[in-house]
């Protein structure tokens, strides 16, 4: 039991589609700042309470503190890695296969509960001759199902944190310097968890905007109405109610973006060879029927110089004069 205090009183969050809207990979956090130990119940508690098929209760995560193990960022992947050096806290997502072994008992319960009816089709015998399931499907449909329910968890885990002021961003293991077997070791996992990914929480370095909201398949292409290749037509009116909603919100890259990546780049000590040297600009596959992808145009010297916010040193009244013929040099 933590001695955190908690909140009382009226707390200030986001609506649930401002998080969803505001929701971004955040790669850069204060390493400084720690996350209230009720926030991350908060998103623990969101993902448990995520759909779940047949009420299987798979997904589990285990919460680890970067100040406790320094160099847990060597089970991460190599585009990760400075991502999970900064973040104040990791937790490892994953499911557990086992969970099957109980999955009839579980849906049993959601007939005592009321959540199940005999109109749907539902009988306790029945029920008891289907399950569990591995003596029926493959494991690769078991993997599936509980992958997919680990989806749905994760994204109600991060639309919490968004909504609570945090960033995140999930992270794969591939590349990394020490390998899953090591980290499943460290861990003490059973051997029936699988884990999938690595979710990095924090206060954001960087805004929560992050550049804009990430260019995404155009909706035309995505969702249909009636019949595959009928697209669902997408209303204006509806588009600019949900940007007053915050759902939809400035699309990448900002104007100020390649400015604020460069400058904690610098700040938090990178070299100059870590710069982002090329130029933003729209995305060339949120159109219809169009992808263009094109190399970025390398920065010059001189442009690459003006995306960096440089502070002098202060010069001390006594070395004005000095500082000033200096200059004039």
């Amino acid at each position: 039991m933590s001695n955190e205090e908690i909140p009382e009183g009226e707390i200030e969050v986001l609506s649930a589609l401002e998080a969803i809207g505001l929701r971004r990979s955040i790669r850069w956090y204060n390493p400084y700042k720690p996350v209230e130990r009720w926030k991350i119940q908060a998103m623990l508690e969101a993902a448990r309470l995520a759909a779940t098929v047949g009420n299987l209760c798979a997904v589990v995560a285990v919460v680890c503190y970067r100040e406790e193990n320094p160099e847990i960022w060597e089970f991460i992947s190599d585009w990760s890695q400075i991502t999970t050096q900064m973040a104040p806290v990791l937790i490892f997502w994953g499911y557990d296969i086992a969970a099957y072994d109980t999955q009839g008992h579980r849906i049993h319960d959601l007939m005592r509960t009321g959540a199940l009816d005999r109109a749907h089709g539902w009988d306790y015998d029945r029920v008891s001759r289907m399950f569990p399931l591995p003596k029926i499907l493959p494991d690769v449909i078991l993997d599936r199902i509980a992958a997919i329910d680990l989806g749905g968890a994760m994204q109600n885990a991060m639309t919490v944190a968004t909504a609570l002021g945090l960033g995140t961003c999930l992270n794969g293991f591939g590349g990394a310097v020490k390998t899953a077997v090591e980290l499943a070791k460290l861990l003490e996992l059973p051997r029936t968890v699988v884990l999938t990914w690595m979710m990095t929480v924090g206060y954001p370095l960087e805004s929560m905007e992050a550049g804009g909201q990430r260019p995404r398949r155009p909706f035309e292409e995505t969702f249909f109405e009636r019949k595959w290749g009928q697209p669902f037509k997408r209303d204006e009116r509806v588009v600019e109610l949900l940007k007053r909603l915050g759902l939809i919100q400035r699309e990448a890259p900002l104007p100020e973006r390649l400015r604020e990546l460069n400058t904690l780049t610098k700040a938090i000590g990178l070299g100059d060879e870590w710069l982002t040297d090329w130029a933003l600009e729209p995305s060339g596959c949120v159109k219809p029927g169009v992808i263009r992808d094109t190399r970025p145009r390398k920065l010059t010297k001189e442009e690459l110089e003006k995306t960096v916010f440089r502070v002098e040193p202060t010069v001390l009244r006594e070395k004005a004069r000095e500082y000033l013929e200096k200059k004039r040099r």
